[in-house]
């Protein structure tokens, strides 16, 4: 009406006005595409389709772009630390991997996830992930074998990708920090033809950093480079990244019965250089209105160099003699995803099936030697040089692992309200393991895994669900005979709650589960030889909440409870225990303000804290670490174009020695970042 009624004043106007039209242009959301915001209605990660969160019958998070922005993340542990499930920090800082903890299950290496494909880890040769490159992360909680194939009962991180816009635009970004930060971004994208069939995406980030441990160091180069080519049927995105880092190998700490310093073992020989490249691409085609078919491919090669020192025995209090130890590891890994889905009605039902079959290979080849050096050094004077002499790399040994896997899902539409999703998955997987050139282990296995979920969406936007799911994970150790040991097989029972106000822009989760994890590995206590004997239960309570509470007035909340008991080991003393780096009580909640008016338009604050109870450094439960309860704390400034943003972390200096299993580590101390961005 309001437009009928403006056009009818307009024709009576006298003179006549000729208004210059214009366009205005919205991108709709998508599963894997950009948010507005911190609230994302859509993924894909629980169901490998573009799928609405509140009509989904798992439990699922997602960290936006606009969030990862606004609290300065780092690096992923950064980006997920305010989310419900997720446990970070049970080793202090350690740039070197991505540690996390999932509903209790470590999801560092076999839970990490690039744009739907796993990123598997070496030996020591872990993939690391520029977070500026990223336009979300999808966290995924539960078993998730059916669609993923060889996972954790805990599930899985989804990182995601910025692929290339429509819209023209470009980004350069600039940061200072404290300790020694030095980084410059950049992002452009857009059409490369005019009639827009062709789109561009380059991302950059270029690093010179000192790491919060004093003598180590936090340097890269990336560069991401994606393409897409489309018409009205076909959609092919290529995609690739190069990632040069420079960081502390070893994180070990001086450290005696009675001394901890903050001073690493080895300052000036102990370094990790690695290089990783990956490329691949995403084809989507619609052949009709029913069926579409879908392929997701990538290679991906990591080139691995590092170096440590080990104390070895101890002269005169810091006068040690040390071990050197020199490692190189090469890391390829070729993966494909193909699936086709069918969009089809039967009655009253609605149903999206997908059919697929998954590629996964993985070979590690790495030369691992460790020399002495029996003139002692003085590990608290870091400006004598450590007289290291590297030992040179001999014998190689290396480890493989490939995977097929057959999948299906429906996901099933009916009664006004109901949804239920159904899927299954039959597995293959080849792990090997050589010395020398020679096999000198090889194990085939095979595994049906399935899940199930039913929910029933409410009018007023409350969706209670249930669901079912089991978890495939074949074993890289081996046993007292040197043979590899059989897989670890894990179930989850979850019943939860999600909500989602019509009309404006919140999200709520509960969620209660209890995992089971049955057969996987143990070291005896006293030979350290590995059985397949560990059995875990894991009983939890989730609740999270992204609350839009009013224009530029944005929170988020979470709080975990996590009940887990060992139930069958290898070590009788530790059943009945509670597993390592698994506190009860997790909390997080941060607020973010930005002036929508008035003098102070364009200015904004942030505050967020994190609660980490204390947690058990090792599985005989002895020692417990003590709570941590960072704070951080941000200021934003932006007007036209420019954005200006001070962030904090840890504002208040908080630094625990953390212990675990055996080794002492240092939590994460303050770090002030400075940010300068301007967008055209």
């Amino acid at each position: 009406m309001p437009l009928a009624s403006g056009a009818a004043r307009a024709q009576e106007a006298e003179p006549s006005v000729a208004l210059p039209t214009v366009n205005v242009e919205g991108v709709a959301e998508t599963a894997w595409g950009p948010v507005d915001g911190y609230v994302a209605t859509r993924s894909a990660a629980g169901t490998k389709t573009d799928t609405p969160l509140i009509e989904t019958p798992r439990s699922i998070s997602v960290v936006t772009r606009q969030e990862m922005d606004d609290r300065a993340v780092q690096n992923v542990i950064d980006a997920v630390s305010y989310t419900a499930g997720v446990v970070t920090g049970a080793y202090g800082y350690d740039p070197r991997f991505d540690d996390i903890y999932l509903r209790g299950f470590s999801v560092t290496s076999r839970g990490d996830f690039l744009n739907g494909l796993s990123q598997g880890s070496g030996n020591f040769a872990y993939w690391r992930t520029e977070t500026y490159g990223l336009e979300r992360i999808d966290v995924i909680k539960g078993p998730a074998s059916v669609l993923y194939g060889q996972t954790v009962p805990g599930g899985l991180i989804n990182r995601i990708s910025k692929m290339p816009v429509e819209t023209p635009f470009a980004e350069v970004e600039g940061q200072i920090g404290a300790p020694g930060w030095y980084q410059a971004g950049f992002d452009v994208g857009g059409k490369a033809t005019q009639d827009g069939n062709v789109l561009y995406r380059l991302t950059g980030v270029a690093r010179a950093a000192d790491g919060p441990i004093d003598y180590t160091t936090n340097n890269e180069l990336f560069l991401a480079p994606a393409i897409t080519f489309k018409d009205d049927s076909t959609r092919l995105t290529v995609l690739a990244n190069i990632l040069d880092i420079r960081l502390p190998s070893s994180i070990y700490y001086y450290q005696t019965p009675t001394l901890l310093t903050k001073i690493p073992i080895g300052t000036t020989y102990n370094a990790l250089k690695q290089t990783q490249e990956q490329v691949g691409y995403i084809l989507d085609h619609d052949f009709n209105d029913v069926f579409s078919a879908h392929q997701n491919v990538r290679y991906g090669h990591i080139e691995n160099h590092s170096f440590w020192a080990f104390p070895t025995g101890v002269q005169n209090g810091p006068l040690v003699e040390i071990s050197a130890s020199n490692y190189r590891e090469i890391l390829d890994t070729f993966q494909a995803d193909n699936q086709v889905t069918a969009k089809f009605a039967t009655g009253g039902f609605n149903h999206k099936v997908i059919g697929g079959v998954d590629f996964l290979l993985a070979e590690s080849t790495y030369w691992y030697d460790t020399g002495y050096n029996t003139v002692p050094i003085n590990l608290l004077n870091a400006n004598v040089p450590n007289l290291v002499v590297m030992p040179p790399n001999t014998i190689a040994s290396g480890g493989a692992l490939s995977q097929v896997g057959l999948y299906a899902q429906d996901q099933v539409s009916f009664g006004n309200g109901w949804h239920f999703t159904l899927g299954g998955r039959q597995d293959f997987a080849t792990t090997d393991q050589s010395y020398a050139g020679l096999t000198t282990a090889s194990r085939d296995d095979s595994a049906f895994t399935w899940q199930a979920g039913l929910l029933y969406e409410f009018a007023n936007g409350v969706s209670p669900y249930v669901s079912y799911a089991t978890s495939f994970l074949p074993s890289l150790n081996v046993d007292a005979n040197g043979q590899l040991l059989q897989p670890s097989t894990g179930e989850q029972y979850e019943v939860g709650i999600k909500f989602q106000p019509k009309g404006g822009r919140s999200f709520f989760t509960l969620a209660a589960y209890q995992i089971t994890q049955n057969n996987y590995a143990v070291p005896d206590p006293n030979t350290f030889v590995y059985s397949a004997v560990g059995d875990v239960r894991v009983r939890g309570f989730e609740a999270e909440a992204l609350v839009e509470m009013a224009e530029g007035l944005d929170l988020t909340a979470a709080y975990t409870f996590t009940q887990g008991t060992i139930i069958d080991s290898a070590n009788i003393a530790t059943i009945g225990k509670t597993p390592i780096n698994m506190p009860s009580n997790v909390a997080s909640l941060w607020l973010k303000y930005t002036f929508q008016d008035g003098p102070w338009k364009g200015f904004g604050l942030g505050a967020g804290i994190r609660y980490v109870g204390g947690f058990w450094s090792s599985n005989d439960n002895v020692y417990q670490n003590p709570a941590q309860f960072p704070v951080d704390a941000a200021l934003y400034y932006a007007k036209d174009n420019w954005s200006l943003q001070l962030n904090g972390k840890n504002v208040f200096g908080q630094e625990q020695a953390l212990l675990n299993e055996g080794y002492w580590y240092w939590q994460q101390g303050r770090t002030v970042m400075a940010t300068a961005k301007v967008r055209w």
